[in-house]
């Protein structure tokens, strides 16, 4: 063999090794992630069929903001809403993302599985009052407005912060759909009981019930007092009153429904219930199902941890503590 063979050969070697270094140092991706194009995403929307046919008249005229809507009018607009992401917010996001997985490496933190994250990015407008994003399945959906604020502010302290906070909120939905037994650990936390199948929504319920895309199910309860007797009840978002009568945002006439799991057809309110705040702890305001009020509280210890976002703790710390030990058994 040759000098020229023997160099070649010894090249290879090292080009090699290169690789093999540099595969076996790169960090396992914990938030396997990607960014659909609005084409794509129109169709993952449209994908969603069964959310779509659970809307009630209620809730179609709030969202198209007039009486009288229909769902193939809502669905032609809803699909005209989707966007394409720019390299900027894409970047933002991936740099996001980077340090929540550097969070879960730093603590020792183990996410349940999950598929693989989809983000599509939509004005937002489908949704009536415009929330900053929403999940189906293991899709994101993120605002236009809001992406595009993130970005441009990412610099100013606190701006990055509330896109952390928000990722770890939506994740928290994708996590409790790919795995029930992580969804019923984290309900339990706040006094919320899992069973086999869903609750029916009453009549009452039904004529002012809003769906809301991050609740797949009505199967849980928790044991509210009112007037003195206990009742076992699960939650349901509904409004106070019909679109014709607010002429507005359902987030104006909003409330949580405190229904019975024995079928009567009946609701009460919070305010109703002497323990709701026992049940549901204040550590956030966002109470209108556990998965939301647990959604917040899986952010907060995500980006605060037990010290809290003002290192000052929190009003329910075993909330807190309960996340925390579940991520790092």
């Amino acid at each position: 063999m040759n000098m020229k063979k023997i160099f070649a050969a010894l090249s290879a070697v090292v080009v090699m090794a290169g690789c093999l270094c540099s595969c076996t140092s790169k960090k396992e991706v914990l938030i396997p992630h990607r960014y659909a194009s609005a084409e794509e995403g129109r169709e993952l929307m449209m994908a969603n069929k069964e959310y779509y046919a659970s809307f009630t008249k209620n809730e179609l005229d709030f969202k198209m903001q007039k009486t009288g809507a229909t769902l193939d009018e809502y669905l032609e607009f809803a699909c005209d809403q989707v966007q394409d992401f720019t390299d900027s917010e894409i970047s933002f996001l991936d740099s996001r993302i980077s340090k929540m997985e550097k969070t879960l490496r730093k603590n020792g933190y183990t996410l349940p599985q999950f598929d693989e994250i989809v983000f599509i990015k939509t004005t937002m407008k489908e949704e009536s009052g415009g929330p900053t994003g929403y999940t189906h399945g293991t899709q994101i959906y993120i605002g236009s407005e809001a992406l595009s604020t993130y970005t441009m502010l990412r610099f100013i302290p606190g701006f990055s912060g509330a896109a952390d906070t928000f990722l770890w909120h939506e994740l928290f939905h994708c996590l409790t759909r790919n795995n029930p037994g992580f969804r019923q650990a984290m309900y339990s936390l706040i006094n919320f009981t899992v069973v086999d199948s869903d609750y029916e929504l009453p009549t009452s319920v039904l004529e002012y019930h809003i769906t809301n895309p991050d609740v797949e199910h009505h199967n849980s309860y928790a044991t509210f007092v009112i007037d003195g007797n206990e009742v076992d009840c699960f939650t349901d978002y509904v409004t106070t009153k019909h679109f014709d009568e607010a002429q507005s945002s359902f987030y104006s006439c909003d409330t949580t429904a405190l229904i019975p799991v024995d079928g009567t057809d009946i609701y009460y309110t919070p305010e109703q219930a002497s323990n709701f705040d026992d049940i549901f702890g204040t550590n956030t305001g966002y109470v209108i199902d556990p998965e939301e009020c647990m959604a917040d509280n899986f952010a907060l210890a995500m980006c605060f941890g037990t010290k809290g976002r003002d290192k000052e703790g929190y009003p329910n710390p075993e909330i807190i503590e309960g996340i925390i030990d579940y991520l790092q058994k």
